[in-house]
Parts: C-alpha cells; sequence; structure tokens
C-alpha cells in the first residue's frame, strides 16, 4: 500500500484534467496511488481516461454525488497513511508529493499539511503568491490560528483547500458538512485544526488555477451567515473579536454596498462598522498584525 492516496476529483473537464494528470505524472516521488474520481454529468471525462490513461486507477461516480458528498466518498475511499484531494484543473508541481510527506513524516502531531501555491487567474500568473510567511515552515496551532488567516484584519493569505494532505488517522470520522454550504470546505478544516496543529510548506508545490469554469469569485451572502453560524457555535475557540471581524468584512461590508438592501438594514450596517471600526483601532494586536505583514512583505519581495 502506498503511503499516500491522492483522489483527483472530477467533474465535466477532461482538458483541464488531462494537465493535472500529467503534472502528478511528473512527481519525483513515485510512493503515491493515483485515482481520479470522476463526478461528471457526461462520458467525456470517462472516454478521455480510457484513451489515453488506461494504467491510472478510474472511478465512475453513477450515479452523480452532490459535489460534498463526492469529497466524503473519497475520504472513506482513502487506504495510505496519507490522503489528498486534488482538484481536476490545478498543477501539481514536481516536488509536491515528496515535500508533503517528509513534512508529515517528520511531525507525527500534525493532523494536516497544506503549501503555498502560485496563482494563475485566467492563463496569467500572479506576482504574488497565495500566502507570504517566513522560514520553509508556518505552523497552525489551534483552530482559531487557522480561522485568523482567513477572516482576522491585517492577515498574510492562507494556503488553498486543494493542496491539503490529511493524516488518515487522525481525521477519524470527520467528514464535510454536506449541507455546509460554499464554504464548508473552510468549516472541514476548522473543524480538523480542533482536533491538533497543522502546517504549511512556504515553498510553492502547486499552481492554482482560477478561471471562467470555477466558482471561486462568486459569493453567497446565505452561507456566508451559515458560515457565521457555525463560527458562533464554539465561541471558545474562536472568540468574540475574530467573529466581529468576520461580520464586518463578510456580512455588513457588502450589505453597506448592496443597494437593493433597504436603507434601515445599510444604516444598521453602518453603525457596527463604526463601533468596530473603533474598537479595533483601540486594540495593539491590529497594529502588531500590520507590522508584522509588513515586514514579511517587504522581505519576500527582496
Amino acid at each position: 500500500m502506498s503511503a499516500l492516496s491522492l483522489f483527483v476529483l472530477s467533474h465535466d473537464r477532461p482538458d483541464f484534467l488531462r494537465q493535472t494528470l500529467h503534472s502528478i505524472q511528473n512527481q519525483q516521488d513515485g510512493d503515491y496511488e493515483l485515482i481520479v474520481s470522476d463526478n461528471s454529468s457526461n462520458d467525456e471525462v470517462e472516454q478521455m481516461m480510457r484513451a489515453e490513461f488506461p494504467q491510472v486507477e478510474y472511478r465512475r461516480r453513477q450515479p452523480m454525488l452532490f459535489h460534498i458528498a463526492h469529497f466524503n466518498r473519497c475520504i472513506e475511499e482513502a487506504q495510505g497513511n496519507y490522503f489528498c484531494l486534488f482538484h481536476d484543473d490545478d498543477l501539481m508541481h514536481p516536488e509536491f508529493v515528496g515535500h508533503m510527506k517528509a513534512a508529515m513524516d517528520a511531525d507525527h502531531r500534525l493532523v494536516a499539511c497544506g503549501c503555498n501555491a502560485l496563482i494563475e487567474t485566467m492563463g496569467r500568473i500572479e506576482p504574488r503568491t497565495s500566502f507570504r510567511a517566513l522560514g520553509k515552515l508556518e505552523h497552525i496551532g489551534s483552530a482559531r490560528d487557522l480561522a485568523s488567516r482567513y477572516f482576522a484584519r491585517a492577515q498574510s493569505g492562507f494556503a488553498p483547500f486543494p493542496c491539503y494532505v490529511y493524516r488518515r488517522s487522525a481525521v477519524g470520522e470527520l467528514r464535510l458538512d454536506v449541507e455546509g454550504g460554499k464554504y464548508t470546505d473552510v468549516a472541514w478544516l476548522l473543524r480538523l485544526a480542533m482536533k491538533g496543529p497543522m502546517a504549511w510548506v512556504n515553498e510553492p508545490l502547486l499552481t492554482y488555477r482560477i478561471h471562467g469554469g470555477n466558482d471561486g469569485k462568486v459569493e453567497s451572502p446565505r452561507d456566508r451567515l451559515r458560515f457565521m453560524a457555525f463560527l458562533k457555535r464554539y465561541p471558545e475557540q474562536f472568540g468574540k473579536a475574530l467573529l466581529a471581524d468576520y461580520r464586518c468584512s463578510f456580512i455588513y461590508k457588502p450589505l453597506v454596498k448592496n443597494e437593493a438592501a433597504t436603507p434601515a438594514r445599510r444604516a444598521a450596517a453602518r453603525r457596527f462598522l463604526r463601533c468596530h471600526g473603533w474598537s479595533r483601532y483601540a486594540d495593539p494586536v491590529l497594529y502588531r498584525s500590520l507590522a508584522k505583514r509588513f515586514f514579511i512583505k517587504r522581505l519576500v519581495e527582496k
């Protein structure tokens, strides 16, 4: 049995999948099992796999699964000590498997490890990476620490979801919430971080692709509220300050700009933002975070 079960989750994108598989086949470390999990609505991916990648293990999901249930099915089928849920439109750099396994092997406390990524937007590589950090490894010690990378002010980015490698024994029976909405992947990571520490490899080990066929830039107000309800269920883990930051950035700021909202709701949002702004500007943690982000940015750009 290979140390790493590497699932590529595919849905109706044979051309992207072809590129992804070629990038995986260029891995310097070959100790992994590769499974293409096809959750397509048509036969194009299956036909491409049979014709061009007959040696790759292929699993067709029929009937087609809800996309979150598709993730959970792959988690249940993982056999290696570690597993990865990779997307069919991202590209894996040749060092990915070796570096990620080495990070997990070096610290048996880690429940998961992510990595930095190059960001390709509509075919163009952006000058920034997914996150900025100092040193080879960024340690994430708690769920609050991880949540702050997403929602607190003055942070320096986060590792994209497809890059994570998980320790199967640590995941156990934990699964993504099928009713969790658009941000259920973040909720899954936060729940996993409640079980133990994580780490991020600072070196970019994949290319994260944003294009017209994915919904990475599409926001859902309903799912924002649903995710806020998730944060509120764990007040001790996340704290009031982080919840207020989330309300500010993801609920009230968009509400102020929403011309379709009632004047009363927009006025209430403005009042919250004024109060929140004064409270945060009085907090020295904000200035330490701003200074750290500025320091890291200057060193990385050099």
